[in-house]
């Protein structure tokens, strides 16, 4: 199956809105959950569209981890020079290999796996999800297409029902526990398997595709003002379970209108949104590096012409994580994956 660019500019905007999340901007609080289950959801959904890389499992561990690793070190060590030499506020301990090897998601406490690399919080239930990849497409691939929806829909269901029981420390820690995350990674799964001998609609008219892509909006603003409303249940569910519905349409519809996108497609397809898209790992990743960098290394000497801030500068901060997001996608990522 061809790039689904609509997907790939999603993940730029929604990696953007988390960025603006935190810089306090508090209005982009539902697109930051709904953004974080996209991305779970969607490696999954894309690991069983390129499924012919998980014939070798060398390859496939080869392809993944040269994917996540480098980048999550460079940016790690950088946080800790940084520290080191300018910041001093990073608490050092026995949890730093753990952040070293990704495993830091696996302890509850927030000093933990919000520690050093915060957002890497994310790399660290990822790689437990692509590590699982392989067993759990040998796994789905044993049961029927009905057995197998029928496995990952009771696992939702029980997931989903434990968010109402559980007090909020446990509620609070499933946004990063690994094994909560592969549901979502699973359920990603699940719709590759049933797209994959999919085809992409192409006898639908312009105006047919803009009123679908329409439809997937109103969907997914439905279920952003069910949480903004401040319901009990859409509380509950935030982390995770109220999402898997409106992503889930919007992933499906993303690919059968594949290179036959109405009007709103033809938006998503602009190359400055793709081109946002590519880089929306190093953007997610390198946020809090990129202005710690600014705020207490670039912001300082520009303070006699008023300009001085220590903690977030959006303004400042975005333009200069866009650009090093950019050149690190392209002269690092890029040449250590090769």
């Amino acid at each position: 199956m061809s790039i689904i660019k609509t997907l790939t500019s999603w993940r730029g905007i929604f990696a953007l809105c988390i960025v603006c999340f935190h810089f306090s901007m508090h209005e982009f609080d539902q697109m930051t959950l709904a953004g974080v289950t996209f991305f779970f959801m969607l490696s999954g959904y894309l690991v069983t569209l390129k499924h012919s890389e998980i014939a070798s499992a060398k390859k496939y561990y080869n392809r993944r981890l040269s994917r996540i690793f480098p980048l999550h070190w460079l940016v790690l060590a950088a946080m800790i020079v940084l520290d080191l030499f300018w910041i001093h506020k990073f608490n050092y301990g026995w949890d730093l290999p753990f952040h070293t090897l990704l495993l830091q998601s696996w302890f509850p406490q927030t000093d933990i796996h919000y520690n050093y690399s915060i957002h890497s919080w994310f790399l660290s239930s990822l790689l437990f999800c692509v590590i699982a990849t392989p067993l759990l497409i040998k796994f789905l691939n044993k049961l029927s297409r009905k057995a197998a929806w029928a496995v990952v829909i009771t696992v939702c269901a029980i997931v989903a029902g434990s968010s109402f029981v559980t007090n909020s420390n446990w509620h609070n820690y499933c946004y990063v526990f690994p094994l909560a995350r592969l549901v979502d990674y699973s359920l990603g799964m699940m719709l590759g398997i049933t797209m994959l001998k999919q085809q992409a609609s192409s006898n639908l008219s312009t105006a047919k595709a803009t009123a679908i892509e329409a439809g997937v909006l109103i969907i997914f603003a439905a279920f952003i003002a069910f949480h903004a409303s401040g319901n009990y249940i859409a509380l509950s569910l935030e982390n995770s379970a109220l999402w898997w519905i409106p992503i889930s349409v919007m992933i499906v519809f993303c690919t059968k209108l594949n290179g036959n996108e109405g009007l709103i497609g033809k938006i998503l397809t602009m190359r400055p949104l793709v081109w946002l898209g590519e880089i929306s790992f190093e953007v997610y990743l390198m946020q809090k590096l990129i202005n710690n960098i600014f705020t207490y290394v670039i912001a300082p000497f520009c303070g006699h012409f008023g300009f001085l801030v220590y903690d977030y500068c959006f303004e400042g901060t975005i333009p200069l994580l866009i650009i090093t997001a950019w050149a690190v996608h392209w002269l690092f990522n890029k040449k250590s994956a090769k």
